[in-house]
């Protein structure tokens, strides 16, 4: 599909701009980032982590099989603002190089802020910010730079600044707005009583708050360091403490909705960029493999025209986010809401890995997947239904072959813009371990 006909799709709508439906719902995007989807109550784990949006899982719907198109953030979420995939928007990784959004390419705040919308973003990683495009539809865009020796902001600090902008969107004038939360992403280091909630106070090993680093993660992903089972508890116990966090600072953002009169008419959205590794193939972090552990994200919707108390089970991806928001707020699109009565799975790609030599591609489809080492030239083929770990591969198909080569073989619907990294911003990565 060429890059004209993708905006004559989504450009649908805009053909009645200025002509605002009444009652036009606000949008609000929860983008949560290195979010396992087993990790949610509300997906079945063992721990109390997410009463937040467990209550709006309830109150909405809940798709129990959402796909990431990536291992990492910066494609991933560009795909949930553009909802094209990681070969068609182009940004990412690709021969050591960085790449950033397309102006070119369809992008989810500039539609709202076209239809008339008030847009704001809190974003809190450097590969969502101006520098990468991510800033383009935005009236206000609130992006903190890296520094190497002060911590991102937390989940508390972004809903503050969130709020903050609140309550200077003029009444009656509808808003959009993407809020990112960056807590569970390492280094584990959740604030008191969460720091403590789960974890197991006896534990005074070294796999605690401060672990994370790139010296630490290389030594475990080239074998010279093992991770003992009561460091990895450990570990975990500190990443559902991140989570536990950013669900209460989620619900504080929730009641402040609620106690301006806002709630009833925001359509809510929660989603993952991508999970996380517990050694489940011999790593930790993510951003180096394609299986579901990285690939399995949570996704919500909850609001008006959303259906209440369902559980979707249906194979979905984050492509299909953008649509589903454009025809919940009254704006056309010909792509697929996932409320379309209509609506079937498709066979869903993922690709672009960070800390490979080589790339990887996927293609789930059919509770079965097939992973691609693009370079090396092989494959691992899964079914997922009786091997949800992916533990045993087998002998590939040969049709969902065909389609991940022809995934793979998709040209960018426009030139991703190339992000010179050099000088302080490089110095940044690389402390923060995304350089390595």
């Amino acid at each position: 599909m060429n890059l004209n006909k993708v905006m004559m799709i989504l450009a649908a709508g805009f053909l009645a701009c200025g002509r605002p439906a009444p009652q036009r719902p606000n949008v609000l995007v929860i983008l949560i980032d290195t979010v396992r989807a087993d990790h949610l109550g509300c997906m079945g784990y063992h721990r109390n982590t997410t009463p937040t949006i467990d209550s709006l899982a309830r109150e909405g719907t809940i798709f129990t099989a959402c796909q990431a198109q990536s291992s990492w953030t910066l494609p991933a979420m560009a795909t949930i603002l553009s909802g094209l995939n990681a070969r068609e928007h182009g940004a990412g990784r690709r021969y050591d190089a960085l790449f950033g959004v397309s102006g070119a390419i369809p992008w989810m705040p500039h539609i709202f802020k076209t239809e008339g919308y008030e847009t704001g973003a809190f974003f809190n990683v450097l590969f969502m910010s101006s520098d990468f495009g991510f800033h383009r539809g935005f009236d206000h865009f609130d992006c903190p730079p890296l520094h190497p020796e002060l911590p991102s902001r937390n989940a508390g600090e972004t809903v503050d600044a969130f709020l903050g902008w609140l309550e200077e969107v003029p009444r009656g004038k509808p808003f959009f707005a993407a809020v990112h939360f960056f807590d569970p992403h390492l280094t584990y280091a959740p604030p008191e009583p969460w720091s403590t909630l789960f974890t197991d106070p006896a534990y005074e090993g070294e796999y605690n708050s401060l672990w994370g680093g790139v010296p630490q993660l290389n030594a475990v992903h080239f074998g010279r360091d093992t991770i003992p089972p009561e460091g990895l508890a450990n570990l975990i116990a500190l990443y559902d403490g991140e989570l536990a966090y950013t669900d209460m600072q989620l619900g504080r953002l929730l009641d402040r909705l609620s106690a301006m009169g806002l709630s009833e008419n925001t359509l809510i959205v929660v989603v993952g960029d991508h999970g996380e590794e517990f050694l489940e193939h011999g790593g930790m972090d993510h951003g180096r493999t394609l299986y579901q552990e990285i690939c399995h994200v949570p996704l919500v919707f909850c609001g008006p025209g959303v259906p209440r108390g369902q559980v979707i089970s249906t194979l979905v991806a984050q492509l299909n986010v953008l649509p589903t928001v454009l025809s919940l707020s009254g704006i056309e699109t010909a792509a697929s809401s996932l409320f379309s009565p209509g609506f079937e799975a498709v066979p869903v790609p993922a690709g672009d890995v960070l800390w490979r030599e080589g790339d990887l591609a996927s293609l789930v489809f059919d509770g079965k997947k097939l992973i691609w080492g693009v370079d090396e030239d092989f494959t691992e083929q899964y079914d997922l239904s009786l091997d949800p770990g992916e533990t045993v591969s087998l002998q590939a198909d040969p049709v969902m072959m065909g389609e991940l080569e022809w995934y793979y073989g998709t040209p960018a619907l426009a030139e991703a813009p190339f992000v010179n990294v050099e000088g302080s911003m490089q110095q940044n990565l690389r402390n923060l371990g995304y350089i390595r």
